[in-house]
This record gives structure tokens, sequence and C-alpha cells, in this order.
């Protein structure tokens, strides 16, 4: 198997703007940002699509992956309510995880906590104090969800008026 340098190599970077909290992956000239709709998503993002999925409440989940973040192989999930962006949640795959039964341990769902709030922090600008951060254009989050037992991160944007 490659090494995971040499498997993120071929992963589209995460790029954080910390002014709009918009994001770029890699050269794609479409941002995820508060303007862009889901059908606009389905077509950006079209060859990073790994999944849809309609909750039935009027949110609807678009999945990415093959992507990256500090150095690490990750995926998100675009939040749309209605043709709304409302948040992107991110996940990564950090080398050496511990999985028991094909779940992560404790130790490495907050190895993962960790690196987001150092990651996602650095790309904002911003400490996590606590695992949260508010911005103007929104706000950004990395923590522990004991209901999911798993690591939670991302970002929401405001509600547009």
């Amino acid at each position: 198997m490659p090494s995971t340098s040499k498997r993120v190599a071929s992963f589209v970077p995460m790029n954080f703007n910390p002014t709009d909290g918009s994001i770029q992956l890699g050269n794609l000239p479409a941002l995820i940002c508060p303007t862009l709709s889901q059908d606009e998503a389905r077509i950006a993002f079209a060859t990073l699509m790994h999944g849809e999925r309609d909750v039935g409440t009027g949110y609807h989940w678009l999945s990415l992956h093959r992507l990256s973040l500090g150095g690490a192989p990750a995926g998100i999930s675009l939040c749309f309510h209605g043709q709304r962006l409302d948040m992107v949640t991110m996940s990564v795959d950090l080398p050496g995880a511990t999985l028991e039964d094909g779940w992560p341990t404790q130790a490495a769902i907050d190895a993962e906590v960790a690196f987001m709030r150092r990651t996602l922090g650095a790309a904002l600008g911003y400490r996590l104090a606590g695992g949260h951060a508010r911005f103007g254009w929104g706000e950004a989050w990395a923590r522990f969800d004991p209901k999911g037992f798993m690591a939670s991160s991302g970002i929401r944007y405001a509600p547009r008026t």
C-alpha cells in the first residue's frame, strides 16, 4: 500500500478563506460558500461526489471524498436546507488511527478532534478555544460528540438576510 504522503498527493486540497468562510477545493473554480446552491454543487463537484442523502426534513446532504486537509485524507458533507448551504461537516483519516471492530477508539477520536482544532483553527486564523469559534460569517467547531461517539468538525454559515 502506498504511503500516506503519496496517497494524499492524489487528493484535492481544501483551502479556507478566513474572511468569508469559503472553501476552495484545489483549483476548481466553484467555491463552497453560502451562495452555492445544491444544484450548482452537484455540477461543480461531480468528480468528487461520493453520495447524497435526502433526510426527508428539507435537509439534503452531498458527500465529497478524495480531499485532503492538513496533509491527511479527508471527506466533507455539504448540508443544504432547500437550495441554501447551511453547513459543511468534515472528517479526516489519520494514519495509525486505532479501530476496534471497525469503529474508532476514544484515543483515535480524541486525536482527530485535536488535529481538527489545530488544522481548522490555523486555516481560519483563530484558535478553536473549547472546540468552537464564531465569525462574522458563521462559526467553526471541532469537538467530541458523545451522542454519536465520534469526532464532529465543520463550519456553519450564518443565515443570509
